[in-house]
Parts: structure tokens; sequence; C-alpha cells
């Protein structure tokens, strides 16, 4: 074989070989989820993580994401925008991944005032100061106003936690409301939002059959 032959093919191999290096180089599992979304996502949700089939492959999405572009997106784009999305190896092709934190502007309420029920597909809470959420399966969503000196009147923001992992709703909450106030600080609310803890949260009695 030529030298320029020899050089060719040593070359190829090296193409071979390093195929999805860049990938090797995402943290996957825990850290991952110590490292992603701002630090958001804390150790109570890590640790029930674990026991999903997912975990260790979970890694962040690509792309940049981060609760201070959100924040403007919402605000000068009126577009919703994720603050956390990571992928594992069955997610790569769906808009939510395996675990996400997304925030829409300019939405209602999640469901009417005089409602005094949960349901079988969701419970409902009603919270301080007219906010208001909801846990369904694989899923938490917040619902508040902001008011900002900006804005002649209040601005909606609707935040909801998403995943494929078995968590507890206390978990996602957690991560959500986390998140919520960064973006609460972010968009300069200047009305008391305050996020209740998980773990003392009550929702509507269920309807009864």
């Amino acid at each position: 074989m030529s030298r320029w032959g020899a050089i060719a093919l040593g070359m190829a191999l090296i193409a071979v070989t390093c195929t999805g290096c860049g990938d090797d180089t995402k943290s996957h599992g825990e850290a991952a989820l110590k490292d992603a979304c701002e630090g958001v996502l804390g150790s109570g949700l890590i640790k029930e993580a674990r026991a999903s089939e997912e975990f260790d492959s979970l890694h962040t999405a690509d792309g940049e994401r981060s609760h201070a572009a959100a924040s403007k997106s919402l605000t000068k784009k009126g577009h919703a925008a994720y603050t956390c999305l990571l992928d594992d190896e069955d997610s790569s092709t769906s808009e939510s991944g395996a675990l996400s934190i997304k925030f829409s502007p300019n939405r209602g309420a999640l469901f009417p005032e005089d409602q005094k029920q949960s349901y079988s597909a969701y419970k409902a809470y009603r919270l301080e100061n007219g906010m208001q959420a909801i846990s369904e399966s694989g899923s938490a969503t917040v619902y508040f106003e902001c008011r900002s000196p900006y804005r002649t009147s209040p601005f909606p923001v609707t935040g909801r936690f998403q995943t494929d992992l078995d968590l507890s709703d206390q978990a996602e909450f957690q991560a959500l409301f986390s998140s919520s106030r960064k973006m609460v600080g972010l968009l300069k609310c200047e009305n008391e939002i305050k996020f209740p803890d998980p773990a003392t949260m009550k929702y509507l009695p269920l309807k009864k059959n």
C-alpha cells in the first residue's frame, strides 16, 4: 500500500471510531439531572427518578435554554418557551423530551373559578392570590398572574412540567415551582406570588361516581 493510501485508511478509521464522540461528552443520568435546568431539579426528584428505566440515558437536549431567554420570549415575542428539556435514548424526536418545563403567556385559567371538585383525569388545586394548579399523569401545571410596571394589565403565565419518568406529584411541583420562582424574578412581577410547599398542597375533593 502506498504512503498516501495508508494515510487515507488511517483517517477513515479515525472518523469511524469517533462517530458520536460529541455525544460521549454529555453528562448522563444523575450527573445530567444535577447540572440541568439551572439547578431547579432537586435531590428528591433525582432520587425518585433513579427507579425509572430511562434514568441512565437521560441527558440535556441539544440547544440553548435558560430562564432568562424564556422570559424574553414570553414578554417580547409572546411565545411559549422551554426552561428545561432533557432527552433519553427514546425521546430525541419528541418535542417535550423525557422531562421538560415550559412556560406559556396569555393563556386562561386552568379551571373555572367556581369549580369545587377534582376529577379522575386530574387533581385541581386552589392556591393563594388567585393562582391555580393541576396534576395529571406525568405532568404538573401552575397558573399565575404577573403584575409588572411595564404593563397596564396583569400578565397571565402558565408553567407546565412534563415527564415520562415515574415521579410523584410532590417532586413534579417542587421542580415546577423552583423554575417558576426564577421566572417571577425575571418577569419583574410586583404582586405577591408565593408558591406553596408541595407537601402541604391539598386538591379539591374528587368527584364521586
